[in-house]
């Protein structure tokens, strides 16, 4: 029995090990296709598990070059992971408070989105998957009053979208392109004049060739920008960290503002299961600003974490 024991631990462990390396690999794969893009999404949790399963199997049959292997990919998973928790230094003088909620066409509870925005002080919100009926609810809470200013394009299912800001809004507009509404406008921030806010969802890669598509415009549309303008792009960009096409739009000055925070993993999708949020495709991206704290909260309801960002 127990050479049984060693010889399915030796098996499982070396599995585990293979599979924690195609973990480390799809963080880097380039492709679009529907199994690898899901896959890279969990990727992080994929490497996590099988890495412990692999230590464990391993050591129990003190296959020595095999450990060493392992402790090599270790290192590597935590040398891939390690910008989202390194952070930078907060920046200094006052922030802008931003939060970017999906409410699941429509379901999500709009009385706790307008406590988290006055609890929280939000300056911005933008919100995703807004049908008519959330627009008039919304419309009717505190949301109205802390943010008066806005730009709303309630669609039926997922496609709506709205920006809310407490300061004016000018140069508003729906951005062409995209499945579901991209929203656009410039808010005029006290103490730091024009900054550039877009309100994103692109598609999810059940579609991989427009999920595609949408992030490389998403990526030109970031460019556009005009040199030395603040720019807050929040919203369901329906890709983590760990997809190369996401890490793609953090060039030209644009970072993640939870990798600016080192506010670590992120997972804001799904919760309505009945296990925790395994993916963090919920983000705010930044250029021009720092960032001094990034978290992700409940919206009963929905199926999506809000996610809160001090800038500044």
């Amino acid at each position: 029995m127990r050479i049984f024991f060693r010889m399915a631990a030796s098996i499982v462990g070396t599995a585990a090990l293979l599979g924690a390396l195609l973990a480390l690999v799809l963080h880097f794969w380039p492709g679009t296709d529907k199994i690898t893009v899901a896959a890279a999404a969990v990727s992080p949790v994929l490497w996590v598990a099988c890495v412990a399963i692999a230590l464990v199997c391993l050591l129990y049959v003190r296959a020595l070059l095999r450990l060493v292997l392992a402790v090599a990919v270790v290192a590597a998973g935590i040398w891939v992971q390690a910008p989202l928790w390194r952070g930078e230094p907060a920046p200094a003088g006052p922030t802008l408070t931003v939060l970017s909620a999906n409410i699941q066409v429509g379901a999500g509870d709009v009385d706790a989105l307008a406590t988290l925005v006055r609890e929280n002080r939000v300056d911005v919100l933008a919100v995703l998957e807004v049908t008519d009926d959330a627009a008039r609810r919304i419309a009717a809470s505190s949301i109205a009053t802390d943010l008066p200013h806005s730009i709303v394009r309630p669609a039926a299912l997922a496609d709506g979208t709205a920006l809310y800001s407490r300061h004016p809004l000018k140069s508003t507009g729906t951005v062409p392109g995209f499945v579901m509404n991209a929203l656009t406008a410039v808010a005029t921030v006290p103490g730091r004049g024009d900054v550039q806010l877009f309100a994103l969802h692109p598609m999810p890669p059940l579609d991989p060739e427009t999920w595609d598509s949408e992030l490389r415009r998403i990526g030109a549309l970031l460019q556009g920008v005009p040199e030395g303008r603040p720019v807050v792009a929040l919203g369901d960009y329906n890709a983590t960290y760990d997809h190369v096409r996401f890490r793609s739009l953090l060039t030209g000055g644009y970072r993640d503002a939870g990798q600016l925070a080192g506010a670590g993993w992120l997972p804001t999708y799904p919760t309505d299961k009945v296990y925790p949020p395994v993916v963090g495709i919920d983000h705010v991206l930044l250029r021009g600003l720092g960032a001094a704290e990034v978290t992700g909260h409940e919206v009963p309801g929905a199926d999506h974490r809000a996610l809160l960002a001090r800038v500044g």
